[in-house]
């Protein structure tokens, strides 16, 4: 066994106590120290504690949602970079040549036939500026998705609406650092632009990057997934309730693989060692070897362009850059978006033993039964990425992330740390690094678990009749972000019930192109509230984020309910009733 294999594994008494406290189904780690690897999976059975599997298993795959980001990134540097100048590519690719500095929709509406043009975006942000979340458009999941995590709008919704929605709702910041604000949307905008120059994103992605570098386990479309030999249990997301009970999230249901939109928001399906080889051979590229198109100068740019948040973190087309001696880690988890005011979400993993402050290219991606985590440190030739199917008040990813750096690093945090997690902490013997990192679990997942009750107890609310308001069944329309809401009179699956509850469907466009499941759309004092369709919340993680309003305005006038509303920071959208 190697150095680096008996260091990590000495570790798993608290990655094990980690998954059993967030109560994660599977978790993945691949990591590369020392010149040397390691991969391991875990598995928590439904009852009883987690385990190691004896032999790891290869055919566990996570959607890796923001983790697909910098797939994206690589591919308009070979295009812009590369491909853009060779004499011998397609008409496409050469469009995109100095394209780095052009505002964003001259270079996209250079490459797409009158119906697709694009109108401006707010301050007219360029390619790279996009990539770097600089000056870009603020995030749009709200419409993006519906609340129990189904994605709603294609392609052609984004083109037509996206630089409207974003001009109406959102007042571009005037200078300075605030002009850095990191959205999905940014990344959706980009992934067009190379399926447009390329003809398809998910052929280039396996021409010039799956296939050079040996990324077999790795499917953006549906029909590849479900012919690979991974079974549905390999692939299943989960959520974790506030009083850890766990349970399939959408079962047999495969989302975020209809089309480029969703497969930029949602990531594709992969394995961590798909993820190692990949940062394997950027560290390949890094010493001058050449893998596919991916050389020296591709990797540099990779890590190169950083839009600064502060003096220790900066945005590149290779995640958040930032050093581990700060607030940086861990900063775009789950567990810092659920409680994003907690000081124990912050525990810095501090410098090494010599006062050495190391920083890494940090990428965090969450979805509704995924977590995942990735640090990649090309000047230690180090990478760790961890992967988990499960969603809940504690993101395992990203705490057992952080404890396999604090351990190959001999990270010391600063001595006026701003965690306090004593009455978690045994008090008869000195306690390891390993085991503060049990105690910081178990005070996140109590912490978080607060928040997801709220959310719970507000997604219990009692149905109501139909009858106690009669005249709100209908279609509403929101022309600014194309979102129809279908309110009907349900009297269950075959119409049995004599008295019907209202219940909504989100969809998008008139007539709907994309559509969630069948909602509980409930009074709630002059409101009405949006709600998990059964007795175990679906609500996806966005309802601590972009979908945290969850409640309708109502407005009446002398023929009945004329519009709905739904009000937040930047947040203004108003759905008129369609006549029949």
């Amino acid at each position: 066994m190697s150095f680096l294999q008996q260091s990590l594994e000495a570790l798993d008494p608290s990655v094990l106590a980690i998954l059993d406290i967030s109560n994660t189904a599977r978790c993945c780690i691949y990591c590369r120290a020392h010149h040397e690897k390691t991969h391991a999976t875990y598995y928590k059975p439904a009852t009883g504690r987690a385990q190691r599997d004896p032999q790891c298993d290869e055919d566990l795959l996570f959607q890796c949602a923001s983790l697909f980001k910098v797939f994206i990134a690589a591919c308009l540097i070979l295009i812009i970079d590369k491909l853009s100048s060779d004499p011998s590519t397609t008409v496409g690719y050469r469009k995109l040549e100095g394209a780095w500095d052009r505002p964003f929709t001259d270079v996209f509406n250079d490459l797409v036939g009158v119906e697709d043009q694009m109108l401006p975006l707010p301050g007219d942000p360029s390619v790279k500026q996009l990539l770097l979340h600089y000056n870009g458009v603020y995030d749009i999941n709200h419409i993006l998705l519906a609340p129990d995590g189904t994605p709603l709008h294609c392609l052609h919704d984004v083109i037509d609406r996206i630089s409207r929605y974003a001009n109406d709702t959102r007042q571009q910041p005037a200078e300075g650092e605030n002009q850095i604000i990191y959205s999905n949307a940014n990344y959706i905008l980009l992934a067009l632009l190379v399926d447009k120059a390329s003809g398809s994103l998910n052929e280039f992605l396996k021409e010039y990057i799956f296939k050079p570098f040996g990324m077999e386990r790795t499917f953006l479309c549906l029909e590849d997934l479900l012919h690979s030999r991974s079974n549905e249990s390999h692939r299943q997301p989960h959520v974790v309730s506030s009083d850890r009970r766990r349970r399939i999230f959408r079962p047999a249901t495969i989302l975020g693989l209809s089309d480029i939109v969703e497969i930029t928001w949602l990531g594709p399906y992969t394995s961590a060692a798909d993820l190692g080889r990949f940062f394997e051979g950027l560290l390949s590229a890094k010493d001058g070897k050449t893998v596919g198109r991916f050389d020296k100068a591709v990797f540099e740019s990779l890590g190169s362009g950083r839009s600064l948040i502060n003096k220790q973190a900066g945005y590149t087309p290779c995640g958040l850059y930032t050093s581990l001696n700060s607030t940086g880690p861990g900063s775009h988890s789950l567990n810092r978006m659920i409680s994003p005011d907690s000081g124990v979400n912050t525990h810095i993993l501090g410098k090494t033993s010599s006062g050495e402050e190391i920083s890494a290219f940090y990428l965090a991606g969450s979805a509704t039964g995924w977590a995942s985590t990735v640090y990649f440190l090309p000047s230690k030739r180090t990478f760790v990425i961890v992967l988990t199917n499960s969603s809940g008040p504690l993101d395992a990813s990203d705490l057992i992330s952080r404890l396999y750096l604090q351990e190959i690093f001999d990270l010391r945090p600063p001595k006026a740390i701003s965690w306090d997690g004593s009455s978690y902490l045994p008090s008869w013997s000195p306690v390891t690094s390993a085991e503060r990192y049990v105690a910081l679990a178990t005070q996140i997942f109590d912490e978080n678990a607060i928040k997801v009750k709220e959310l719970e107890q507000l997604d219990a609310q009692p149905d109501t009749p139909t009858s106690s308001c009669p005249d709100l069944p209908g279609k509403y329309f929101c022309s600014r972000n194309g979102q129809c809401l279908d309110i009907t009179d349900w009297k269950g699956e075959d119409n049995e019930k004599p008295e019907g509850v209202l219940r909504i469907v989100i969809q998008s466009g008139l007539p709907g192109t994309k559509w969630c499941q069948k909602l509980r759309f409930v009074k709630k004092g002059e409101k009405f509230r949006i709600c998990s369709p059964g007795t175990f919340s679906v609500l996806a993680i966005d309802c601590f984020g972009a979908w945290k309003n969850l409640e309708f305005e109502v407005e009446r006038d002398g023929g009945g309910v004329k519009s709905l509303s739904r009000r937040g920071e930047h947040l203004n959208d108003i759905f008129i009733r369609v006549k029949p």
